[in-house]
């Protein structure tokens, strides 16, 4: 029934136009030349003409429309074969570069809104002088050797650009150096430099996102913040025995500080010793050493109480520590072996030991900015580390990033809270620098959904794949990257890296001509053969020699991109947006010269001052 339906459709649509066509074919047919027809046509064409020709029994009129139709169908014809012709399939692959049509489509051309400053797309490249934007909430990645320019091609121009929240991994100090000004003064955000190893920093204290007045939450908070001290994952079962106990330890003296820093009988009790201890890091490792009490024996006597022993029980005998806290601390006193608990505390120390400097104890006995405002107002939260305090502070970003990531999951998403108004951009620079962090292993999937996004650079894909905790190992390496849609990759250098890059970039069909030839007495011979051969689109040796000025973006389902790097310095777009907050370079009409542009970073034109902290005594 409905083939019956749709050809009778067909059918009244060709008689249709066939009569249409008639009306002017009857013209020349009747001895007009093309040009008097046109004439007629553009002055007074009659679309009952072919009607009126019948009506009078003019000859020409039937031939007029047979003719009309014929050609009508002819039309229709045509139009069925080119909407059925499937093109003819490429044996080994018709991998191509996607043309400015294809980037067009995928909206990586569209521009920030008229009087908008700055866009919510990440910058990932530019392509015929035109700066690509990958809009949404989908995550990009960069893999990026050292020194190939990851900085100034997509750090700084995302920070120049990106309008709503932002939390960037600083390497170098450089980011917060060149745009932390710009990112306050005209983009009017609180911004923040977190440099723990350096009193010219903004406080952040890990403890202070877990809630020790709130008995719901506060096991959840204490367990998920002992996995990040003490991970389980990816350790031998030697490892995992003291970390696991290591954990109940320190969930244990967290608990004891909330009995005697927090409960009333605790508060009277420490008021009286004259004691005071911050919840910090700092402070839980002190605890765990011990208190100097002193109280009145029955004979009047002073008596002293050290170590963390003695503390605990006495403690315990005064009736101020909880159930929970007795409960935790006891897992540990009740191990029998003297070698086995002293392996348990040096677990615990272990992560703690360097919060016990006085910088450390500075930049991190405090909070100056809190997280949960992150998608309440526009901020930006620089993680300054130097290169040379990258390893001794694995520790501090693993922490940042998770809490990070778990306070703004924790506090829901845009749709339960009307209080949420901006999305927020982590660029993850040395992604690797922090080892595993969990909750991206773990929330890649569904983190998109609370306005968190990711902007994730690596330097070569063997540092996501190291195994765990340091990494992510080679199944999480892989988990992680598919949950990134637009991927950007510079110029290899490992090998592996090229060939997956090939690989991922695909394969085309090429014509291959081979020749022979054949002599004998009788004469010679010559043949020709032409044959089609697999070619990938770009070998690995020509992946590992693409041009610095040049990049490559993969994005989900369309074609990959090849393009150039949106270097800030040398476009005007960006050097405008310095000009805006520098004096010197505001004098440039053009691009300022590259010594002067240095100048204007070195005499901190460009920068926020941070107030400098004092040292804790």
């Amino acid at each position: 029934m409905k083939k019956i339906i749709i050809f009778l459709v067909c059918l009244i649509c060709i008689l249709i136009c066939g009569y249409f066509i008639s009306t002017i074919i009857i013209y020349p047919i009747s001895g007009y030349t093309i040009k008097e027809t046109i004439k007629i046509l553009n002055s007074s064409y009659d679309p009952l003409i072919t009607i009126k020709a019948l009506q009078t029994h003019y000859e020409k009129a039937p031939k007029a429309l047979v003719l009309g139709i014929i050609v009508s169908l002819v039309i229709f014809f045509i139009i069925y074969i080119i909407l059925n012709i499937k093109p003819k399939e490429k044996l080994h692959g018709d991998a191509k570069w996607a043309t400015i049509a294809d980037i067009r489509k995928l909206g990586l051309l569209n521009k920030p809104k008229k009087g908008e400053i700055g866009s919510k797309g990440i910058i990932v490249g530019k392509f015929k002088n035109q700066l690509l934007r990958f809009y949404g909430q989908q995550f990009v990645s960069l893999g990026a050797p050292t020194r190939s320019g990851k900085g100034v091609g997509v750090v700084i121009p995302n920070l120049l650009d990106y309008n709503s929240s932002l939390v960037v991994a600083d390497i170098k100090l450089e980011c917060f150096n060149y745009t932390s000004k710009y990112r306050r003064d005209i983009l009017g955000q609180d911004v923040y430099l977190f440099n723990p190893f350096s009193l010219n920093s903004h406080r952040y204290n890990p403890l202070y996102y877990i809630d020790l007045n709130n008995d719901e939450k506060c096991d959840n908070e204490l367990s998920d913040f002992a996995n990040l001290l003490y991970p389980t994952i990816g350790v031998d079962n030697t490892t995992l025995f003291f970390n696991q106990l290591a954990q109940s330890l320190f969930i244990g003296i967290c608990y004891m500080y909330k009995d005697l820093f927090i409960s009333e009988c605790g508060i009277k009790f420490m008021k009286d010793q004259n004691i005071n201890i911050n919840f910090t890091l700092a402070g839980i490792l002190k605890l765990s050493r011990g208190l100097d009490l002193e109280f009145i024996d029955d004979s009047g006597n002073k008596q002293k109480i050290q170590g963390f022993e003695n503390t605990f029980k006495f403690l315990e005998y005064c009736n101020i520590l909880g159930k929970k806290t007795i409960s935790k601390i006891k897992t540990y006193f009740d191990v029998d072996s003297d070698n086995t608990r002293s392996g348990i505390m040096s677990s615990f120390n272990s992560p703690l030991v360097q919060f016990e400097s006085e910088i450390l104890q500075t930049t991190m006995g405090g909070n100056d900015f809190d997280f949960r405002d992150l998608r309440k107002k526009k901020m930006t939260i620089y993680i300054g580390i130097t290169p040379d305090k990258l390893s001794s502070a694995k520790s501090i970003l693993n922490m940042f990033w998770s809490q990070v990531i778990n306070v703004n999951v924790s506090e829901g998403t845009f749709e339960s809270n009307k209080e949420f108004k901006y999305p927020v951009l982590l660029l993850m620079d040395e992604f690797t620098a922090a080892g595993q962090i969990i909750p991206i292993q773990t929330g890649v999937s569904f983190i998109a959904g609370y306005g968190l996004r990711l902007l994730t650079i690596y330097q070569s894909r063997s540092q996501l794949e190291t195994k765990e905790p340091l990494g992510y190992g080679k199944e999480g390496a892989s988990t992680l990257l598919t949950n990134h849609a637009c991927s950007i990759y510079y110029a290899p250098k490992e090998q592996s890296d090229a060939e997956n890059l090939s690989k991922l970039l695909g394969d085309k069909t090429v014509k291959n001509t081979s020749r022979g030839s054949s002599s004998s007495s009788g004469g010679g011979s010559s043949s020709r053969n032409i044959s089609e051969v697999k070619r990938a689109l770009m070998l690995p040796q020509e992946c590992k020699e693409l041009p610095f000025e040049e990049e490559i973006i993969i994005i989900d389902a369309t074609k990959p991109i090849k393009a150039n790097k949106a270097f800030y310095y040398s476009d005007p777009y960006f050097m405008n947006k310095f000009k805006l907050v520098s004096k010197t370079l505001s004098k440039f009409k053009g691009l300022p010269p590259r010594n002067i542009f240095e100048g204007a970073m070195v005499d901190k034109e460009l920068r926020i001052e941070i107030q400098k902290l004092e040292l804790e005594q």
